[in-house]
């Protein structure tokens, strides 16, 4: 796969192969503003070569993932067969990859979206989590102070 030689010709092009307009396409690349840039690169015979090899490439890995996803709807049958728990669930995780496979399914995050735990003090967990009645009480402020 040969690519456009700078990032954001690339990227240019793998939005416009995407189907996006010469516009989008444009700020999608990280460009700003100047719209008849835009529309004269994508005219480019370059760009559309690119496009068009961008096409190919997606065409020819759908042709080589279809006997893949048949294969894998012939084993969720298999599996859905044993009526267990273990072969429910791989028929589950086979049904979910093909999907991803056909492009159903977005991508799994590699980053967990929640914010990482911090762990509580001994003070905070007891204010949390304690029952009512055991609570520790403040210690009192001494007179003299």
């Amino acid at each position: 796969m040969a690519t456009m030689g700078k990032s954001r010709n690339e990227a240019f092009a793998q939005a416009l192969a995407g189907g996006a307009s010469p516009g989008r396409a444009w700020a999608e690349a990280g460009y700003v503003g100047h719209g008849h840039r835009a529309r004269r690169r994508a005219a480019d015979p370059a760009v559309k070569r690119r496009v068009a090899e961008i096409g190919r490439e997606k065409t020819l890995a759908a042709k080589d993932l279809m006997p893949v996803i048949e294969e894998m709807m012939r084993l969720v049958k298999e599996a859905s067969k044993l009526d267990t728990a273990a072969g429910l669930t791989a028929a589950r995780g086979l049904l979910a990859e093909a999907a991803r496979l056909k492009g159903l399914l977005p991508e799994p995050p590699w980053a967990p979206e929640e914010p990482p735990r911090r762990r509580l003090t001994t003070e905070e967990w007891v204010a949390k989590y304690a029952p009512p009645g055991t609570r520790r009480a403040e210690p009192a402020p001494s007179a003299g102070n």
